[in-house]
């Protein structure tokens, strides 16, 4: 595959890109205000967005920390969230992105706590999910097989405690799993999933970013775990051999074939582009339209 895949039809569109539901993350307009960055996706046609505390009035989010709440309050947190649902853009998430493997318990206990807060501004804010990774120790991501049995105990618990208080307030987490991490396949995020919910009732959703399981999972094999349990997707594209991401259509993903399990298993649901900027982003929005329609075109053809 090219480095840089287009559609192989750009032009002259007929078909369903306008269905969809693509949104961006607030972290591609880093440092601009809320409202900036709320009329800046609305006129992009974004129809969604993950809302991140990064921007110049209201800022703090650390990512894989705790980051600093201070004058963060729900009613500042449901004045952000209505700066875009006034302008047509649905906040599907807030971006907690915590470390929820720490195996100390103080630090897992202060984990548990900010989320709480986040649950507390969702429920405010009538945002339906916080979302976050699994986490990791700074220098040292990866599976370890010394800790690997204990730190899954010890994300499991704390993502049960989690759900819990999410579900009182309407609230549910959204986990983002990675190849890089304690959950590192599509496989293991819904034993996860089912485990949670047969011992402790409780309902964890997916965040399926298909960039964070190329490496040890095609494109169909993520929606035959995760078809039922995806709240929404990230938009990002990996090299299978990197360790970071890159834009839609800069990877070996085969975006046709996600796209086509997309709108098969997860139609609607909000697909969140992540990596791009406020400069770049309408570019990547365009680019992954295209392979949306693309993939429409070829399920229509195969019915017709």
């Amino acid at each position: 595959m090219a480095s840089l895949r287009e559609s192989p039809n750009s032009t002259n569109r007929t078909g369903g890109s306008d269905m969809l539901n693509i949104g961006v993350t607030s972290r591609a307009f880093n440092g601009l205000t809320i409202s900036d960055t709320a009329q800046r996706m609305a006129d992009g046609g974004f129809k969604c967005t993950e809302l991140c505390f990064v921007h110049s009035d209201l800022p703090g989010w650390t990512y894989n920390g705790i980051g600093s709440l201070e004058g963060i309050t729900p009613k500042r947190v449901r004045e952000a969230a209505a700066e875009f649902t006034s302008r047509g853009v649905a906040v599907t998430s807030l971006g907690l992105f915590t470390d929820l493997r720490n195996p100390e318990e103080d630090k897992r206990r202060e984990a548990v706590d900010y989320a709480r807060r986040y649950i507390e501004f969702a429920a405010e804010a009538g945002i339906p999910y916080i979302a976050s990774e699994c986490g990791f120790t700074p220098g040292r991501r990866g599976i370890n097989t010394d800790t690997y049995e204990s730190d899954y105990e010890h994300i499991k618990e704390t993502i049960r405690e989690i759900c819990l208080e999410a579900e009182k307030c309407g609230v549910h987490l959204a986990l983002e799993a990675c190849v890089l991490d304690i959950i590192p396949s599509p496989r293991r995020l819904k034993t996860l999933i089912e485990e949670l919910e047969a011992e402790s009732h409780v309902r964890l959703g997916a965040m399926l970013d298909p960039a964070n399981f190329l490496a040890n999972s095609d494109e169909e094999g993520m929606f035959y775990y995760l078809k039922h349990d995806i709240y929404y997707l990230h938009g990002k594209d990996r090299k299978i051999n990197a360790t970071y991401g890159v834009n839609v259509g800069e990877g070996d993903i085969d975006w046709m074939k996600f796209m086509s399990c997309y709108i098969r298993y997860a139609d609607k649901k909000p697909f969140i582009l992540e990596y791009c900027n406020k400069d770049n982003c309408l570019e990547i929005k365009k680019r992954a339209e295209d392979f949306y329609d693309d993939a429409f075109q070829n399920l229509i053809s195969r019915i017709n």
